[in-house]
């Protein structure tokens, strides 16, 4: 079946979202833009099993908030996911509805529905903190008498000293260390490439130093990832995948 004109416009616009308009204008994660293309494949995917609408005959009223709501239960009940998960996937639709919307201003109803759909209800999780205990041992693993468990543990003061998220650890380049300071510090980007100053304690701040002159030398490049790639050398950033290793 020969596609609608409609549907290569869509199609076109899903593919700029992503590649071009995500990663320039809204963030610099590839894990953020993974999540964006993650919920469209599914409502793609459910129009296709549930609505018996495919890529050649995609229109704008498939983007309807009937179609929308129907979509959330479908992730409930047929794919199982948490209402945490289902509020994170509409949010990725609204973001991209929204695109549609800029585009073409035919579009843009479609997005003053999206935005009148209610959140699912979630309960807030209890969190539980480790003890001390598990935490001295954690931080006792590493074998520092290695190149790597001086990497790991430092990575791990790091972390615990800041409570940034993981990939705002891995994007640490030498320049966003301010360790000589009356107050050391580091800047980091989180979401949104909003940055944001972290304070370190002293043990933080000596593992840091230690590191950095094992890792990078005397003379350490500005431009450099602090935790960087084994494979990819200075210029590649650590992988959480290497981090979950």
């Amino acid at each position: 079946m020969r596609a609608t004109k409609e549907s290569v416009i869509i199609a076109k616009y899903i593919s700029t979202f992503l590649n071009d308009y995500m990663p320039s204008q809204k963030t610099k994660s590839g894990y953020t833009v993974k999540s964006y293309d993650e919920a469209l494949t599914l409502y793609i995917a459910f129009l296709e099993s549930e609505k018996g609408i495919n890529d050649g005959n995609l229109c704008a009223g498939c983007f309807s908030s009937e179609n929308i709501e129907s979509w959330l239960v479908w992730l409930r009940d047929k794919r199982g996911n948490s209402p945490e998960t289902c509020n994170v996937r509409l949010a990725s639709l609204r973001t991209f509805v929204k695109y549609l919307g800029k585009q073409d201003v035919k579009y843009l109803y479609l997005s003053q529905e999206a935005s009148q759909i209610d959140r699912r209800k979630t309960v807030a999780p209890k969190v539980v903190g480790m003890s001390k205990a598990a935490v001295l041992a954690l931080i006792e693993a590493p074998d520092v008498s290695t190149k790597a468990g001086r990497r790991d543990i430092a990575l791990m003061v790091t972390m615990y000293g800041t409570a940034a998220r993981i990939s705002e650890i891995l994007s640490l380049k030498i320049e966003h260390l301010h360790l000589n300071e009356r107050k050391p510090y580091v800047t980091v980007i989180g979401k949104g490439d909003k940055i944001r100053t972290l304070y370190l304690l002293p043990k933080t701040v000596a593992h840091l130093n230690a590191y950095v002159r094992d890792a990078h030398g005397n003379n350490p490049l500005p431009d450099s990832y602090v935790f960087f790639s084994r494979n990819k050398g200075l210029g590649g950033q650590m992988c959480q995948n290497a981090v979950n290793k």
